[in-house]
């Protein structure tokens, strides 16, 4: 039985999932489909609303980079995605926005990673780790290739999860804290407003 033919990983196994999606690799840019690949192998199994993506890009993202991943049984998590809260959402969507301006390439791949770079800032680990890359260099090489102008702004190497809120901070004209996520500052209602 080849490789291909093989039975998909469960959906907790994320050096298989690694591995059987990279197995089915379509033609495509092969450091792009190996971010992917990390990307889903790691935050896949918290369901589809972990990526940040709606239904559309996702299946955009696995027709282009993994065809026919689900025909192959590519395991669907149980849990439904749950919508962010509003005050999350609305710091995910800045996040996004951010990266966006920044874009290097101008692909659809750069909407898609804007938006799960956006989801993952919002998680308590290092974005490297939440988004299953192997380290920090993994991290700084997807912002050189896809938003290098920030890349080229972080040039002291600072973690980019602290960049990024730093950056955003700045660039509204409030001082930058030390929290590494918003709801960890209790400046909420400064940054958002009241909610009212």
């Amino acid at each position: 039985m080849g490789i291909l033919h093989a039975a998909p990983p469960g959906v907790g196994d994320t050096t298989r999932l690694y591995r059987w999606l990279t197995d089915r690799q379509g033609r495509c840019n092969v450091f792009d489909a190996h971010l992917f690949a990390c990307i889903l192998s790691r935050r896949w199994p918290a369901g589809p609303g972990a990526l940040g993506l709606d239904d559309r890009a996702l299946g955009q993202l696995l027709d282009r980079y993994f065809p026919g991943a689900f025909a192959a049984g590519l395991p669907v998590p149980d849990s439904s995605p749950t919508p962010l809260p509003p005050l999350l959402q609305s710091e995910a969507d800045d996040i996004a926005a951010l990266l966006l301006a920044h874009r290097s390439l101008g692909i659809e791949e750069e909407a898609w990673l804007a938006a799960i770079v956006a989801r993952a800032m919002l998680d308590e680990g290092e974005l490297w780790r939440d988004l299953g890359l192997a380290g920090p260099s993994h991290l700084a090489a997807l912002m050189e290739r896809h938003f290098d102008s920030l890349a080229l702004l972080n040039a002291t190497g600072t973690r980019w999860k602290a960049f990024l809120y730093r950056f955003l901070c700045a660039r509204d004209g409030l001082i930058p804290c030390g929290a590494p996520v918003c709801r960890d500052c209790g400046a909420e209602a400064v940054c958002f407003g009241s909610g009212d």
